[in-house]
């Protein structure tokens, strides 16, 4: 009877617990490796030519996401907005744009998971092209298998 007490005691602390503690809300990412052919901003930081990683935390939870970027002894970090509302196809590809000779990913359409993100152009890329002015659009495709 001494151990049924203890058995009913622990079992009711149990259930208070996992009635008080809240649930983590899942966190998806998008992650994959794309190469740079030229250097290009992603918002105020300029990417030199070469490989990277990206990771795009795509919390439901939250209406603004976070990529970053990693390679070339470069780590940036850009927000955005909300998710654009087309079609993306299954493929995952950043979309450059040229400015007056200046390349700036303007957006990510991560295929896996059926979303596209927009990158605003900085402040920082608009001062090193001569006026913003709408140029040329490049695709770099983004290798989602053996990403991190």
């Amino acid at each position: 009877m001494k151990y049924a007490k203890h058995g009913f005691l622990v079992l009711t602390l149990a259930l208070a617990a996992g009635f008080t503690v809240q649930r983590a809300a899942a966190q998806q990412a998008f992650t994959g490796k794309f190469t740079l052919a030229s250097e290009a901003y992603l918002g105020p930081t300029l990417l030199p030519a070469g490989q990277y990683s990206i990771i795009a935390n795509l919390d439901p939870t939250t209406s603004v996401h976070e990529v970053r970027v990693i390679g070339e002894g470069i780590r940036a970090a850009v927000l955005t907005g909300a998710v654009l509302n087309e079609q993306v196809s299954d493929r995952s590809k950043l979309q450059l744009q040229e400015i007056n000779g200046v390349a700036v990913i303007r957006q990510l359409d991560a295929g896996l998971v059926g979303q596209s993100f927009r990158f605003s152009v900085s402040k920082n890329a608009r001062g090193h092209a001569e006026q913003a002015s709408a140029g040329s659009v490049t695709t770099v495709p983004v290798s989602t298998s053996g990403a991190y």
